[in-house]
């Protein structure tokens, strides 16, 4: 089904959906009071307002899984350059409702087909950041490593509060430190080891290449096991057309039940610069 989403939400939706920490609720939201004094943000992405959406139409009630598609336009106060923009537009589609991998390989393959289709090559980039129990053995592995380190002034305030940000981080003092450091793929349980061999699995199957990339987070914190980039050479240093992952955790933490989802978003803007 289509959603056809709000521009704007309430803060608290983005800032508790997305997470501290994050460069999205750091810096990039374009957020203000409205004339009821009510704290209001432009919509940087779209999977918390679909999770909104999903609560408040009670969509839990419906023969799961659910699966939702929006498109539209997204904000985020960036430094303009070739491939970001401040007003950026996406296609989002949303699985809610099924936990198994091949619910992540029906999702990434949609995406394939979608490139594949209109000509564009792409890479797909593969990684499970996994659950929240292995993660946090992983986060207390990573902060041993980092402490001290020569890291950026911004990810020495992030390492205590949210340390797979510095992961994300492009500045070179922190890539260099990263060379050395524990990688996520040493620390998950056996359960997220399982789930990720099931999607790599259903991947090949479908023939859909894909390569591992030990330090692929994603820039939202919502994000739990698979998390998934299609990138490109063509367009310099913003090489990601688009990616996504499994969120198991939003529904709940956005106040509903305990629901299991996926979802993935492309961006139109960049798939309009390449040269099919």
């Amino acid at each position: 089904s289509g959603i056809h989403l709000p521009v704007f939400e309430h803060t608290e939706l983005f800032a508790r959906g997305i997470g501290d920490g994050t460069d999205v609720v750091d810096k990039e939201m374009y957020t203000f009071n409205d004339k009821g004094g009510r704290s209001i943000t432009l919509r940087p992405e779209a999977t918390a307002s679909m999770v909104r959406s999903y609560l408040e139409n009670k969509m839990g009630s419906l023969q799961q899984p659910v699966k939702l598609w929006c498109a539209g336009p997204m904000f985020r106060y960036e430094k303009p350059q070739a491939g970001r923009y401040r007003q950026l537009w996406q296609f989002g589609v949303e699985l809610l409702g099924a936990d198994g991998p091949l619910a992540d390989v029906e999702v990434i393959a949609l995406g394939w087909q979608y490139y594949r289709e209109l000509g564009v090559e792409a890479t797909l980039v593969l990684n499970s950041i996994g659950c929240r129990q292995c993660r946090e053995e992983y986060k207390k592995a990573l902060v041993a490593y980092l402490r001290g380190g020569n890291i950026c002034k911004l990810c020495s305030g992030r390492l205590e509060r949210n340390p797979l940000r510095v992961l994300d981080c492009k500045e070179d003092s922190c890539q260099r430190e990263l060379e050395g450091a524990p990688r996520i793929s040493q620390y998950l349980c056996p359960a997220c080891q399982e789930h990720f061999e099931g999607v790599k699995a259903g991947l090949t199957a479908l023939s859909i290449p894909f390569a591992l990339d030990d330090y692929l987070v994603r820039g939202l914190d919502y994000y739990n096991r698979t998390t998934f980039e299609y990138k490109t050479e063509q367009l310099g240093s913003q090489d990601a057309l688009g990616g996504g992952g499994r969120y198991d955790g939003l529904v709940e933490l956005l106040g509903g039940p305990s629901i299991p989802a996926v979802g993935l978003a492309l961006g139109i803007d960049r798939i309009e610069l390449m040269d099919p």
